[in-house]
């Protein structure tokens, strides 16, 4: 029977999944990740003078934990294949740059769906016992899924472009933080340059969705993120096959 792209993006992932699984590390960051989402939001909780303050400050929280882990997981997608030598038989084999790097942002892309359904029930227990719209909790979510998405297609394209993991982070670290520091030094900035950095701030995208807002604007800010590195990243793949 002949194999579909999409069965074979799923194969890809499928197989990613498994192997995040047989190391210990992902239960590692899973772990941790819990522990301080609770002790977090227990602090939240309590000092906040407000509920929606509070699950504001949570998904705030989760965004960093997200963002640290989809970098951590994101450096061995195409560093660790190229140290171990099976990224020449992946090139022989009737598999495209695409599918290969679709495949393997979709099982990153999934284990942060699974960190963010574990830190679930801290924001989850301030919108029940606080009386905070339930809509604030989606929103939050939504906002998390999506700058772990962009944060983990910027490292995939960081992680084709080297061999070595640890080059591969601090790379989709630089540029995370790159990102990152736009908005906090755009009120610094005379306009139009002033509008252009804060357009292109991880951050200040984000900001809405931790207040309960999904704005169409920001999906598709990240989404493009998602898109580009992508698309650089099978570039990257693609120049590597023919040299």
């Amino acid at each position: 029977m002949k194999r579909t792209p999409l069965t074979v993006v799923w194969q890809i992932c499928r197989r990613e999944l498994r192997s995040y699984f047989q190391s210990a590390l992902a239960y590692f960051i899973l772990s941790v990740s819990f522990c301080l989402a609770f002790l977090w939001g227990y602090a939240y909780m309590k000092h906040e003078s407000t509920s929606s303050i509070a699950i504001q400050r949570i998904f705030y929280m989760l965004s960093g934990t997200t963002m640290i882990t989809a970098v951590l997981i994101s450096m061995r997608l195409i560093a660790e294949e190229k140290m171990q030598g099976t990224i020449e038989l992946l090139f022989t084999s009737p598999i495209t740059e695409s599918q290969l790097v679709l495949g393997k942002f979709s099982a990153a892309v999934l284990f942060l769906f699974i960190q963010a359904v574990i830190t679930l029930p801290i924001p989850l227990i301030t919108v029940i016992y606080g009386g905070t719209n339930g809509g604030h909790l989606v929103a939050g979510f939504v906002g998390v899924m999506l700058i772990g998405a962009a944060t983990t297609a910027m490292g995939i394209f960081y992680s084709s472009l080297t061999k070595t993991q640890l080059l591969a982070a601090l790379m989709t670290a630089a540029n995370l933080i790159f990102f990152l520091l736009l908005g906090f030094f755009s009120p610094y900035i005379d306009q139009p340059l002033k509008s252009v950095l804060r357009e292109l701030s991880f951050y200040v995208h984000f900001m809405d969705f931790e207040k309960g807002v999904v704005v169409v604007k920001h999906v598709v800010f990240y989404l493009s993120i998602v898109v580009f590195y992508l698309y650089a990243a099978s570039l990257a793949l693609t120049a590597r096959r023919w040299q």
